[in-house]
């Protein structure tokens, strides 16, 4: 089944129930480029075989929102966040889901325009609503891994504003971890956060 036909739900209303809690994992505290992405990262966002079809495709989709709320936050659609967002899932999922999850990634950034316009506070909810499903859902670990994802989309064209800083601390907290968790994936110094964020040449 092909995951653009989720499309449709996600802008109907909030994320799928997707069972039962997952145990929390010790988050490794380290700068986005050295988290590891796991093959347990892989089997639960791609294809694991004790998902249901519908849970397998819910999950890449909340990668996918996700990803698409950062690559907009900063209101500018850069080709480097789309292609290295391509990388990522080519690299860990296969070109398959590359291409399939490509022409989503679209068409959320263009849904996130048209309800930008309408119901300005629509799109935060579907985030916020998708974060609580994966706290609820994906171990600690887990969530480490795609917000460390979250951060390298967002340092892919070496330029990183307040505005994408503040979509990144919102999503931890989405995804019931702590906004010193982007801190430590950005690799800045805590007492540097604390004196507020300028824009960053990363």
């Amino acid at each position: 089944m092909s995951i653009g036909k989720w499309i449709k739900g996600l802008i109907g209303g909030s994320a799928t129930e997707q069972g039962n809690n997952a145990a929390a994992g010790k988050q490794p505290g380290k700068s986005a480029e050295h988290v590891e992405i796991t093959d347990e990262f892989r089997k639960t966002f791609s294809g694991r075989e004790k998902l249901s079809e519908e849970q397998r495709h819910s999950f890449i989709l909340s990668l996918l929102t996700m990803a698409s709320y950062i690559v907009i936050a900063d209101g500018r659609v850069e080709d480097s966040e789309i292609q290295y967002i391509g990388r990522f899932l080519g690299n860990n999922f296969g070109p398959r889901v590359e291409e399939e999850s490509m022409d989503v990634l679209r068409k959320l950034v263009a849904k996130h325009e048209e309800l930008n316009a309408t119901k300005p506070m629509a799109f935060i909810q579907i985030i916020g609503d998708m974060g609580q499903q994966m706290s609820k859902t994906l171990s600690a670990d887990l969530r480490y891994q795609l917000l460390s994802m979250l951060v390298m989309i967002s340092k892919s064209d070496e330029n990183l504003d307040d505005k994408e800083l503040e979509a990144l601390h919102d999503v931890s907290i989405y995804m019931g971890m702590k906004s010193a968790d982007v801190d430590a994936l950005l690799d800045v110094d805590p007492e540097l956060a604390k004196q507020g964020w300028p824009d960053l040449n990363i």
